[in-house]
């Protein structure tokens, strides 16, 4: 009876039809024929009953337990849409009657064409309209035809008269509510213009919805899902974004997976809860499906499986839609195992980023421990799931320091297992390095554990600290010469490490190792090394300059002043007017060609990393200007690079056989800026009255009077220098606070790429050894020395022929 508040029966004498005396004098005639697919199988000859065979669209509802048994009480409305046939989806839910309501509704309506039971909701068909409130549907092939003529098999309206009509193919995206209406418990209630497709029982899905909370998760299926009608198991590498951005699922997705799960559930199959365990980490989400319609618990333990759940290897295996399904169903998301791990740690320790965003943004708890305190951080960064650790710490949900039982951080765990880019980010989001575990190690004794120098180098650059010792006493060069990490003493050594240091044992570092490695003849070697200053810039520098001291007794060097920059003892007239500097306007970092200052050096010739680019002339270099005070940019502009001083860790080392040297304490890439040759400016006649030469650099000026750089009385740890026949540096003219072409600065750059403990030079040219030469030859070990002493009596010899061929041809010419 509640159906039919939804329709108004109307006479069919008040329709004013044309037909109308006909129909009504065939009524007592003929019968009326039942129209709908299959309720009447007999036919009728049209030359025995000339009647026109109209529908019972309006007929009553049978109330035959007979007719509802035979229909097996599911909605017996079959749809049409251009020549193709569907089922009604809500053959799953409807409940006592033959026709659902909504198709009981059209029925009412005339949207089933009589000549054929399809409804002619979407696609292509006919429609008669007798009068404006009221349209009768039907196909073309099945309007009613009498005497030759055609007629609308609902109310016998000339069919010439009717309309063709398309009507484009709903929407059928199932959305389904997670509770019933409250007004009728027996019928779930639908979106409108939308099939539900939600099996009887107490689960539910949800399509297309956000991830706000647990109970409002979705799940999203694309249209590569696809799965093995026999099996249920997904195919390999199908992912599926599940509330993280992926698109809508397509249409009918869900709907034919419930509609096979219908068709082919075993009737009266009851299964063990075992079964949606193993069907779960196999990825069977059809069988998980029809599992859990059937009732089974998502939160079952597998006692011979460390008690863990089907949320726990299906996020082990990355089965992320199943993920959802579970979860959908009821499955705690922090359900813990034996171990007390959760499912979320088991998708980080085996990285399936998919399913860990999709955990998390369900609502797991991230910073949960296990047994023995790791959390879902500490798992990732022990194996080096870089994209779950970064993912992990972007949600703000777990401290990048928490420690474990043992007092391990992710920087500690990433450290001891050599994953270096990991580290890099770690710091990057401000890990703390000095942090102890239960045995006071910190990060940089796990680095000389596990010999990663590059690590180690990372850390002492962020400060870490390089004295710092265990509860055994034992530092970090302890540790490396314990694990004969040869790299590793050589960086800590060159750092300033104690070699005298000793642990609780009584052991120094050289007492850790076997005396027959290198790494005890290296730390022998540098026990007998004297280090004579920590720091001979004394904090005039951006960095420290040590000098030490292994191979005789002479003392750190003190016959001269350091200075930073270049100084002057008498009147030189540099012209540092701000008025006269050429400068740029620009607001961006100095990269364009318009940069005024770039153009003067014909170009801007530094990268973004402040080195000169590959193409830079090193024999014939020219002058560069860098951006100054004048200028519009930012101080940080890439334009600014020898102003900004000494930036490479290097240490005044005593030689073998030149006396004082300098080296490399950190690798430098070519290009690189390494420092700047300081000292006294001076004229040229001021040079040329001075007794010691030896640390004169001449300006070569083009422009007036001759200027040199005099570093005997005042200079920086460039003036220790020494030639290299085969240079790695080469120096460089760069004006940065003025622009007076007289003086300008002397930069070095790298040349190659220089090694840590790589001595530098530059060649000091002929116009030094062709003086020099006289009382002193070059010492520097190159195959391809031009100033050694052997090449110098070769000079020297060739030289003397000529000058006694010379002799013998004037003596003849006086004859």
């Amino acid at each position: 009876a509640g159906l039919n508040k939804e329709y108004t029966e109307i006479p069919i004498h008040l329709l004013n039809l044309k037909a109308q005396e006909k129909l009504l004098s065939s009524l007592h005639t003929a019968e009326w024929m039942v129209l709908c697919a299959g309720v009447s199988g007999a036919s009728v000859e049209p030359d025995m009953v000339q009647e026109l065979p109209l529908c019972s669209c309006r007929m009553e509802t049978p109330k035959s337990r007979e007719i509802l048994t035979l229909a097996d009480r599911k909605c017996m409305a079959t749809e049409s849409v251009d020549r193709q046939v569907s089922l009604d989806a809500r053959a799953h839910r409807i409940f006592l009657l033959v026709l659902c309501e909504d198709h009981r509704a059209g029925m009412v309506k005339h949207q089933c064409c009589p000549g054929c039971g399809f409804f002619c909701r979407a696609g292509t068909f006919m429609e008669c309209q007798p009068d404006i409130n009221i349209s009768h549907r039907f196909h073309r092939a099945c309007a009613s035809v009498l005497k030759g003529q055609t007629f609308c098999p609902h109310c016998g309206e000339e069919a010439s008269k009717a309309k063709e009509v398309t009507i484009a193919k709903a929407d059928t995206t199932s959305t389904v509510p997670a509770t019933r209406a409250a007004h009728d418990p027996a019928t779930p209630r639908t979106a409108e213009g939308r099939a539900d497709t939600t099996t009887g029982g107490p689960f539910c899905l949800s399509v297309g919805g956000d991830l706000g909370g647990r109970a409002d998760s979705s799940l999203s299926i694309p249209p590569e899902l696809t799965l093995d009608t026999r099996t249920g198991v997904l195919p390999p590498a199908v992912g599926m974004g599940i509330g993280i951005g992926v698109g809508a699922a397509p249409k009918e997705t869900l709907e034919s997976i419930l509609l096979a799960l219908d068709t082919e559930k075993p009737k009266k199959l009851r299964f063990h809860p075992k079964q949606l365990f193993i069907s779960a980490k196999q990825g069977e989400i059809q069988k998980v499906l029809l599992m859990l319609v059937d009732g089974v618990d998502p939160n079952f333990k597998m006692e011979s499986q460390s008690r863990r759940t089907p949320l726990h290897v299906a996020s082990e295996a990355g089965h992320q839609e199943i993920c959802h399904l579970l979860v959908q169903s009821g499955a705690n998301l922090d359900i813990c195992d034996e171990d007390q791990r959760t499912p979320l740690m088991e998708a980080c320790e085996n990285n399936h980023l998919e399913a860990v965003c999709y955990l998390l943004r369900a609502g797991a708890i991230a910073s949960h421990k296990d047994v023995e305190g790791f959390t879902c951080l500490h798992l990732a960064a022990k194996i080096g799931h870089y994209n779950i650790v970064e993912h992990l710490l972007s949600t703000g949900l777990i401290d990048i320091n928490c420690q474990d039982d043992g007092g391990w951080t992710a920087m500690i765990w990433a450290t001891e297992y050599k994953h270096l880019e990991q580290v890099k980010m770690l710091l990057n989001k401000g890990a703390d390095i000095n942090i102890r575990d239960k045995e006071e190690n910190i990060c940089l004794h796990w680095a000389a554990f596990s010999g990663s120098v590059e690590i180690a180098e990372l850390l002492l650059e962020s400060k870490c600290d390089l004295h710092a010792v265990n509860i055994h006493g034992d530092s970090p060069l302890h540790i490396a010469a314990r694990e004969n990490r040869l790299e590793c003493v050589t960086l800590f050594l060159s750092r300033g490490a104690d070699v005298n240091l000793k642990n609780r044992e009584g052991e120094t570092p050289p007492d850790c190792c076997s005396h027959s490695s290198r790494v005890w003849l290296t730390l022998q070697t540098n026990r007998r090394a004297k280090e004579a200053r920590s720091d001979i810039a004394r904090g005039y520098e951006r960095v420290p300059v040590p000098c030490v001291n292994s191979v005789d007794s002479e003392p750190c060097p003190d016959n001269y002043k350091y200075v930073p920059d270049n100084c002057v003892t008498s009147p030189m007239n540099i012209d540092k007017n701000i008025t006269h500097l050429q400068y740029c306007v620009c607001k961006d970092d100095c990269s364009s060609s318009s940069c005024m200052c770039g153009q003067l050096s014909l170009r801007c010739w530094y990268d973004k990393d402040g080195r000169l680019l590959p193409e830079f002339c090193r024999e014939e270099p020219p002058l560069i200007f860098e951006c100054n005070h004048a200028c519009s940019c930012w101080r940080t502009c890439k334009n600014r690079v020898v102003q900004n001083g000494l930036r490479v860790r290097l240490q005044l080392f005593r030689t073998s056989r030149m006396g004082w040297g300098v080296r490399a304490l950190q690798e430098i890439p070519q290009g690189t800026f390494v420092c700047e040759y300081v000292g006294e400016i001076i004229s040229d006649a001021e040079a040329d009255v001075r007794e010691n030469d030896s640390y004169l650099f001449n300006l070569d000026s083009k422009e007036g009077d001759v200027y040199c750089i005099d570093a005997r009385f005042y200079g920086n740890i460039s003036r220790f220098i020494n030639h290299m026949c085969e240079p790695n540096l080469f120096p460089c003219r760069v004006f940065t606070a003025h622009q007076d072409l007289r003086f300008p600065h002397i930069a070095f750059f790298a040349c190659k790429t220089i090694k840590a403990g790589e001595e530098l030079g530059f060649d000091y040219g002929n116009h030094f050894w062709d003086i020099k030469g006289k009382h002193f030859s070059c010492e520097c070990g190159s195959p391809k020395c031009k100033y050694s002493a052997a090449v110098i009596a070769l000079r020297q010899d060739t030289l003397n022929r000529k000058q006694v061929c010379m002799f013998d041809v004037c003596l003849k010419c006086y004859k």
